[in-house]
């Protein structure tokens, strides 16, 4: 395992009920370096916290971000879908910017690659004076739906500012394992988040629930997870996603935050 120190991002859907500031303070109580912050959401219904650029709402943020000494590390969600404007993102981009994010997670949900590709090429080209990576996320559920895939769609989309953003329980639900991130991987690879579950496979109308809602602690399953940090790039930060049956049926957020914390350490061997 590397020993060089890495940083703990909290997402945002580990505490999704929460605003923006809440998790903020809540990251910093349970030692995170980092939070993800929802600005926008991947399907109609679903919540999101978005900011408009310029305003005191975001200046409020930020200045309460730098204050407790947490960053805010990424943006999400986009969702390239068969209708997607790429130009309709720009503002949640300037949000992002303008409170220091350097990353933005994209879901893909057109069945039409080409489509999907350029829109993609698209995306990368709005970001990229902005200073932001765009991290294609998989799930076995979308068009694109495995490491390989997504590493194939990074390729085709041939920006500097795009990577795949690996998720320690989407790589196991797609049928892959750590194994599979070679050399030629490795510098796709921008973004990990980490949680734990059993390795077997919940049938495929709960794959959904489990990710959204019913993952496990770091070390409380059986996930591959020290294989998987041992071959991630030096430095790479750690992602923390936890949305967990034991926050929902009402354990204290802060709680939770700094088990998950915790956890993830130890995972690391202290190297966070």
């Amino acid at each position: 395992m590397t020993s060089v120190k890495r940083a703990l991002t909290l997402a945002h859907l580990s505490f999704l009920d929460k605003r923006p500031a809440d998790l903020l303070r809540i990251a910093a109580h349970a030692g995170f370096d980092a939070v993800s912050l929802r600005l926008a959401t991947p399907a109609a219904g679903h919540v999101c916290y978005p900011l408009q650029a310029g305003s005191d709402d975001l200046r409020e943020l930020r200045r309460l971000a730098d204050g407790l000494g947490v960053e805010i590390a990424e943006v999400e969600v986009v969702c390239l879908a068969a209708d997607t404007e790429v130009a309709q993102y720009l503002p949640l981009l300037e949000a992002g910017a303008e409170l220091g994010a350097t990353r933005l997670c994209v879901n893909v949900d057109d069945p039409v690659r080409s489509r999907a590709v350029e829109n993609g090429v698209q995306l990368c080209d709005l970001a990229a004076p902005l200073g932001m990576a765009v991290d294609i996320e998989f799930m076995a559920w979308r068009p694109v739906h495995d490491l390989r895939d997504a590493a194939g769609f990074v390729k085709a989309v041939a920006r500097p500012n795009a990577f795949v953003l690996v998720d320690a329980l989407h790589l196991q639900r797609c049928g892959a394992s750590p194994g599979q991130i070679d050399s030629a991987l490795l510098p796709l690879i921008g973004n990990v988040q980490l949680c734990d579950a059993p390795l077997r496979r919940p049938a495929d109308d709960q794959i959904v629930a489990e990710a959204r809602g019913d993952r496990l602690l770091p070390g409380e399953g059986e996930l591959p997870l020290a294989e998987l940090v041992a071959r991630l790039p030096a430095g790479l930060s750690i992602g923390v996603e936890i949305p967990t049956r034991r926050y929902a049926q009402g354990m204290d957020a802060f709680e939770l935050a700094t088990r998950a914390a915790q956890a993830t350490r130890t995972l690391l061997g202290g190297n966070t």
